[in-house]
């Protein structure tokens, strides 16, 4: 049996900041710029109103902040909320080869445990990193060839919390034997499927493995034990593949580094709709705000991103965020003014789903898989009555690794979100404290300073 548990429990802990390839470090400030804007134009959603109503009553002393609610709560729940803020509009980051989504989750627990404790900015980006390292390959090691595991599954529920124990750990200062212990205690509280798509379930799983990472992470530190083969043994995390693929997790280990996987949205939808955005707003033109004169829509995706995205027929943003015909349709009739700017917020309301004109055009669409296409690809036929035909084609959308955002483009993003929040000259103060984390003394500091909360 190979050795896992103990090689990355060793990773992380001699892990030094400075010896992370400059490529590296530089992609920790554009996953960190991505998530807190997803933090900061989720904090509004109703999910978090739901939740926070529920356990308002249940939380413990006011050691934290939750963004963008002027509220403090205990650290835990604050990496629940403010995981769940980032979760609740489909537009957090995702690691393209296993579909999971490694920085909230992470970054979440890593944020409250900074404010309480004080934390430096490059401690952080540093602890971030290896969080979203761990979580990438132990979900490698569930979905990557030879391994095999139910597509229902949902990724980020199964690993996310074995990143965040990862992280705060590392923050912690855990030795070895108390990381092996975290990463276990971690992997033991996995789970999530893919049915709760279209709900706001699907922001809780994200959240409550943020919320389980860090408990693994103070349980750990106080001596909690845990197998020390607890991710590689077949009666343990492994048992989630048959056969798991152990050899991926360690592969190249301090070398290749899964965060430059990562890609980050400009549409607020799941990652698999935005080869079918794209190659809409490709024939928006021809559409021109009207499907009257529209016979059907042929619309060709990988088959992954139909198996994922293929609800025909939403009634509400939840569902319209994993419908594939819903956003080709809204963005063939409204074009980028439904996308507002990068961000991408508008076509996902109700009122977009709702609207006669998109669920007409929506009934016009055939959605089909084609394994000759790549993920991140897209074709589309458009035909008019009387029988005239238009054809578009996008080889790599927005937002994938061959056509990356860029650092501009992930600011505009952010502004766009944290302007409901915060006055225009403190969305800039902010923002560009977070692009020079690194440079920080204390990371609490920055969130007590933007966010102050009256005791």
């Amino acid at each position: 049996m190979q050795e896992i548990t103990r090689r990355l429990a060793r990773y992380v802990v001699e892990s030094r900041f400075d010896s992370l390839p400059e490529a590296v470090r530089h992609e920790g400030p554009r996953a960190f710029v991505n998530w807190f804007g997803c933090v900061l134009g989720g904090c509004r959603d109703i999910s978090l109103d739901t939740a926070q109503a529920a356990l308002a009553e249940y939380c413990g002393p006011p050691q934290a902040t939750i963004i963008g609610r002027g509220r403090r709560t205990d650290i835990i729940n604050a990496a629940f909320f403010n995981c769940l803020s980032s979760s609740s509009q489909a537009y957090d980051d995702t690691h393209l080869a296993t579909i999971a989504h490694p920085t909230g989750v992470t970054a979440a627990g890593m944020l409250a445990l900074a404010e309480h404790k004080g934390v430096s900015g490059r401690d952080f980006l540093h602890a971030l990193i290896l969080g979203i390292e761990l979580q990438c390959r132990m979900s490698r090691m569930l979905v990557e060839p030879p391994a095999k595991s139910a597509l229902g599954m949902f990724m980020t529920g199964f690993t996310g919390a074995m990143g965040a124990a990862a992280a705060a750990g590392k923050l912690l200062g855990l030795d070895e034997q108390r990381m092996i212990w975290a990463l276990g205690i971690a992997a033991t509280q996995g789970g999530g499927f893919r049915e709760t798509h279209g709900t706001m379930t699907v922001g809780f799983v994200r959240a409550h493995a943020a919320r389980c990472g860090l408990v693994a992470a103070l349980l750990a530190e106080k001596g909690f034990t845990c197998s020390d083969q607890s991710l590689e043994s077949p009666r343990g995390f492994a048992a989630y593949a048959d056969p798991a693929n152990l050899a991926v997790v360690t592969d190249r280990l301090g070398e290749h580094f899964e965060v430059l996987g990562t890609a980050y949205k400009p549409y607020a939808c799941a990652i698999v709709v935005h080869p079918a955005i794209d190659v809409a707003l490709e024939l928006a033109p021809r559409v021109a705000g009207s499907a009257d004169s529209v016979r059907c829509v042929e619309l060709v995706l990988h088959p992954l991103a139909v198996e994922l995205s293929g609800r025909t027929a939403p009634v509400h943003a939840n569902e319209a965020r994993i419908s594939a015909s819903h956003w080709a349709a809204a963005t063939m009739l409204y074009g980028k003014a439904s996308l507002r700017k990068t961000a991408g917020l508008d076509a996902d309301s109700d009122g977009y789903v709702l609207d006669a004109a998109v669920v007409a055009l929506r009934g016009k669409i055939n959605l089909r898989g084609d394994p000759a296409l790549g993920r991140d690809e897209a074709r589309a036929v458009l035909e008019f009555e009387g029988g005239r035909k238009v054809e578009a084609h996008v080889k790599h959308c927005r937002g994938s690794l061959a056509r990356p955002m860029t650092n501009d483009e992930l600011s505009e993003k952010f502004r766009d979100q944290a302007l409901g929040v915060l006055p225009a000259a403190s969305v800039e103060e902010l923002m560009a404290q977070c692009w020079r984390l690194d440079a920080l003394e204390n990371v609490g500091a920055m969130i007590r300073r933007f966010f102050a909360v009256a005791p």
